[in-house]
């Protein structure tokens, strides 16, 4: 696999990066597979007419983006990273709990993001799953007849309720964003959610409704519902006083 690079020399300027973007394509493009080893400094200085120093801060730039593992030791060197969502699933957490994204923003894109999941889940569901998005909606119930202070357990019966729907789906895109979105968007709920006109009974009730219509294969209604849950969401919670998610 060493032999075989079609790495080539760069121009000195932009230096780093231009190595970056050579060895970035190489794997992007299958020359390279997951697990393969990339030629040892010496072999790429060899090959590319570099310093080892400008080589190794490359090759850290690509470790940072998830591309190559770098290991250490006698049988170390720089490893081809199996693709994952892992990075993209880091990265959007990130976002949301610097804020640099606002509230009312991701109520938008979950709308539109959620209603394509709930196709999917209608589409998909079996009898087994319809059983297991029961049994997590009679745990919520069982929550929410506590009131105010069931609120911390029936938002994590909704994560729990909501990841199953993302593996109904079976699309890692949704596993990807809307995993990091809900465990986020969750965590600031237990701490600045307002209950006030929306209850957790409430919450039970459009949980309720959407699976109702996902074992009827009713679509629109699934569809719908889910909307409108996310609405009432987006009156409830609030970020702070700038943003109050609406």
């Amino acid at each position: 696999m060493e032999e075989n690079v079609a790495l080539s020399r760069v121009r000195k300027t932009s230096l780093v990066q231009n190595i970056v973007d050579q060895i970035e394509d190489e794997i992007l493009s299958g020359t390279y597979k997951s697990g393969d080893k990339l030629p040892p400094l010496q072999k790429l200085q060899q090959i590319i007419g570099a310093s080892q120093g400008t080589l190794r801060e490359a090759l850290r730039i690509l470790e940072q983006k998830g591309l190559i593992e770098i290991r250490q030791g006698i049988k170390g060197g720089a490893f081809i990273r199996e693709s994952s969502t892992e990075s993209v699933t880091e990265g959007i957490g990130l976002l949301i709990r610097q804020r640099s994204i606002s509230y009312s923003d991701i109520a938008a894109f979950r709308k539109v993001t959620e209603a394509g999941l709930i196709r999917l889940v209608v589409e998909n569901a079996t009898a087994e799953d319809i059983v297991e998005l029961k049994r997590g909606l009679e745990q919520m119930h069982s929550e929410s007849l506590k009131g105010l202070d069931g609120w911390q357990e029936v938002l994590d019966k909704e994560v729990m309720i909501r990841k199953t729907l993302i593996r109904i789906a079976d699309n890692k895109m949704y596993e990807a964003v809307l995993v990091p979105i809900h465990e986020n968007i969750f965590a600031y709920a237990r701490q600045l959610f307002s209950a006030e006109g929306f209850m957790p009974m409430d919450a039970y009730e459009d949980w309720a409704n959407i699976i109702s219509a996902i074992e009827q294969r009713d679509t629109d209604k699934a569809v719908d519902v889910t909307i409108y849950h996310i609405e009432r969401y987006v009156e409830a919670i609030s970020f702070n006083t700038e943003d109050t998610g609406k």
